[in-house]
Formats: C-alpha cells, sequence, structure tokens
C-alpha cells in the first residue's frame, strides 16, 4: 500500500474541494435553468424533479443526493415536493368522502325521478295511442258518412235533420 506525501493529500483535497464547487456551481445553473424553463438539456416543460436537475448540469444523481444537500432542498422547495402532513391527509379525505356521500344522494335523487319520468312517459304513450285509435274511429265513421250521402238518389239537397219539440 503506497503512502502519500503531505503535499499530495494537500492537493488531493483541494482538487476534490474545486471539484465539489464547481458541481455545485453546475448544479445551482440547472436549477436556475429549469426554474425559467430555458432548459440546454433536457426538454423544454420538463418538471422540475432531481433527476431533471442532476441530467440538466451532467451530474449523476447520487452525486446530488451524497454531496449537494443544499441543492437537493432548494429543488424541492422550488418544485413544490414537501410531502403533505398526516394531519392535511386526513381532513382531505374526510372532504372526499363527504362529497362522495353528496354525490351519491344526488345521483339516488336522479335515479328516482328518472324513474318517475319513465312511469309518466309510458302512460303517455298509452294515452296517444288510445286517442289515436280513436281518431281512427272517428275517420271511418267521417267515411261511412261521407258514402252514405253520396249514395242518396237526390244528393245535392241534404236533408235537415229534426229536431225534438219540447
Amino acid at each position: 500500500m503506497r503512502v502519500l506525501s503531505a503535499a499530495a493529500r494537500k492537493a488531493l483535497s483541494e482538487q476534490k474541494d474545486v471539484s465539489t464547487r464547481r458541481t455545485r456551481k453546475r448544479l445551482e445553473q440547472a436549477l436556475q435553468r429549469l426554474s425559467r424553463g430555458t432548459p440546454e438539456t433536457v426538454i423544454i416543460g420538463s418538471r422540475l424533479t432531481v433527476s431533471n436537475v442532476a441530467k440538466e448540469a451532467g451530474v449523476d444523481r447520487a452525486t446530488l443526493y451524497r454531496f449537494h444537500q443544499p441543492v437537493l432542498d432548494a429543488i424541492r422547495k422550488a418544485a413544490g415536493d414537501s410531502k403533505p402532513s398526516a394531519k392535511k391527509t386526513r381532513r382531505n379525505l374526510t372532504e372526499s368522502e363527504a362529497k362522495l356521500k353528496e354525490y351519491r344522494a344526488l345521483v339516488e335523487d336522479a335515479q328516482s325521478e328518472v324513474a318517475a319520468l319513465a312511469r309518466i312517459n309510458y302512460r303517455l304513450d298509452a294515452r296517444i295511442r288510445e286517442l289515436e285509435e280513436l281518431i281512427r274511429i272517428r275517420d271511418r265513421v267521417i267515411t261511412d258518412l261521407q258514402l252514405q250521402l253520396n249514395q242518396r238518389p237526390d244528393s245535392r239537397q241534404p236533408t235537415p235533420l229534426k229536431r225534438p219539440r219540447a
């Protein structure tokens, strides 16, 4: 195993610091470009995510998670990626259940109304058929009376109807 001199260790440490600062700067610039909607690498309009910032900066995502927590926090803050609290989730669930109950009641009312309208429609259809039959009977009676009138020998002079005397 090779032992490094103090000067070599110092040079490596400085190189690491320079590399970290350079990477941090690239990540911050990538975050700014994505926030403005002017990325250079990822597709324009891409969501602001850790993966997209890492791609935009040309950095491995694991590097971002391991060494650049401040940038990671800034990404989450900018993206609004905070997880909702359990209390808020329960409240949303309760509100959703109340809305669901209300919607179910509305559906039941609508179904009852549809059934009532269907019954009315059925009765109206039956009445229409009844009236159509009465019209057919009336038309036959009129046709028969016209034939009787036309068959009289003196068809020009209709005989007046006699009124009963009171």
